[in-house]
């Protein structure tokens, strides 16, 4: 991996985001252990945070793989269909936008 440098790029970009996933997860549960008034904030972010980093570790992994990671002999496509159902399991992406949308507008009201 070392030698290709597209995968080293893809690695980095999935580190990044699954990091900022778990940081939103970390404020989502903060949020919730304080019944924080940002809880729908929190929650939001963390959700839209975490389809989004599975949804696109779970997609380079089969493209790093190429056409071995979609066959039953790599594990790669389980991930894969594993990321579209849970990202429409408690609601799909762009209902947890739409709600981030709403408790960003809501405190900037306050």
């Amino acid at each position: 991996i070392a030698s290709y440098q597209a995968i080293k790029h893809k690695l980095a970009n999935a580190y990044i985001k699954n990091t900022l996933a778990r940081s939103n997860c970390y404020y989502g549960a903060w949020a919730l252990n304080t019944e924080a008034g940002e809880l729908p904030l929190a929650a939001a972010t963390a959700r839209v945070g975490a389809i989004q980093a599975y949804y696109y570790a779970s997609k380079e992994n089969v493209q790093t793989h190429g056409g071995m990671g979609f066959t039953w002999e790599f594990d790669c496509q389980f991930y894969y269909r594993r990321a579209k159902l849970l990202s429409v399991n408690l609601g799909s992406e762009g209902f947890w936008q739409d709600r981030l949308i709403q408790a960003v507008e809501q405190s900037n009201v306050a």
